[in-house]
């Protein structure tokens, strides 16, 4: 899996850097936080603008050095309406890597750079940024308990298909212009209670667009500078302007959108077999029964698979 697992000593240590951060590098409204973390969206300002880890030079070196693994790329025009999951290969136009760097505008390319904060050069800068997360939410969501991190490197008009994540997320803007749709995840024209279950249980793939929901969109123009934050599991799609773009995702869970993780993936069970089980967030009592539930049963799944290889190896 990607990212990082933070046990709950590290996130302390987290929060407190990030309290005792001098001078931060994201600038938060502590009355729009308030009022609309993981609720809907909301914009930032940031710092990272002239920082010189995020110059294209210094990014294309970090692809080089990277694992190939934790690099994605595609080129050419991509629909709106594509599969953000299989975009990746299908629309790779059978280059490498070197050779989309090496005429990165030409390709009409996008990169994505996994796990940036695998790197020992960039892992301080991204720890210290979500440490001033962290410490901001914490009075309102305590406990990240994993996070992890993505640079988007884009060419001009390029397209970020519609989806959504498994996540809360902040996407900052570093160069260039980005237009970012987000949609309500709590409304069920754009998601139905059945497809939650089914995304966080992943069961079948992501909810797919569909043109009905376009008018319910919630539009923000991101420009060097600002950042934009994506409460959980919302969906989205990111259109950049007519000049190379660079983002930076700051992806994390906590212990409560795990809860609801957990609960959703209970929820999921019960449709399998054929009961139509209360939607997760009509009653939080509810939720965190379906989520002890949901974790008893994922804790007696793992002991059995323990005992059963056990079992194997002693009779090997």
């Amino acid at each position: 899996m990607l990212g990082s697992f933070l046990p709950m000593k590290r996130y302390e240590e987290l929060v407190a850097r990030g309290r005792a951060e001098p001078s931060p590098l994201l600038a938060f409204d502590d009355e729009v936080v308030t009022a609309s973390y993981n609720r809907e969206p909301f914009l930032i300002g940031h710092r990272l603008t002239t920082h010189p880890l995020f110059s294209l030079a210094h990014l294309f070196a970090l692809c080089r050095r990277m694992p190939r693994e934790s690099i994605l790329y595609r080129t050419g025009h991509i629909p709106g309406d594509a599969d953000l999951d299989t975009s990746y290969d299908r629309y790779k136009a059978n280059l490498t890597l070197e050779q989309v760097l090496d005429r990165f505008e030409d390709n009409h390319a996008y990169i994505c750079i996994n796990n940036p904060e695998c790197d020992e050069e960039f892992a301080p800068v991204i720890e210290g940024l979500i440490g001033e997360v962290a410490a901001r939410i914490d009075p309102l969501d305590p406990g990240i308990s994993w996070y992890s991190t993505y640079i988007f490197i884009s060419t001009r008009d390029s397209v970020t298909p519609y989806h959504m994540d498994r996540e809360m997320n902040f996407l900052l803007q570093l160069q260039g212009r980005k237009t970012v749709h987000l949609w309500d995840p709590t409304d069920d024209a754009i998601m139905t209670s059945e497809e939650k279950d089914n995304l966080l249980a992943h069961i079948g793939g992501r909810p797919r667009y569909s043109a009905g929901i376009e008018a319910r969109a919630m539009t923000y123009e991101l420009t060097p500078g600002l950042g934009v934050h994506h409460p959980f599991i919302a969906p989205h799609r990111v259109h950049t302007a007519s000049e190379l773009s660079v983002s930076l995702a700051l992806t994390f869970r906590t212990r409560r959108s795990d809860m609801w993780t957990d609960a959703h993936r209970f929820n999921a069970r019960m449709r399998g077999l054929g009961l139509h089980p209360r939607p997760i967030g009509a009653n939080a009592l509810v939720d965190r029964t379906k989520c002890g539930i949901a974790r008893l049963g994922q804790g007696m799944h793992r002991r059995l698979e323990a005992f059963h290889r056990h079992g194997i190896d002693q009779t090997a």
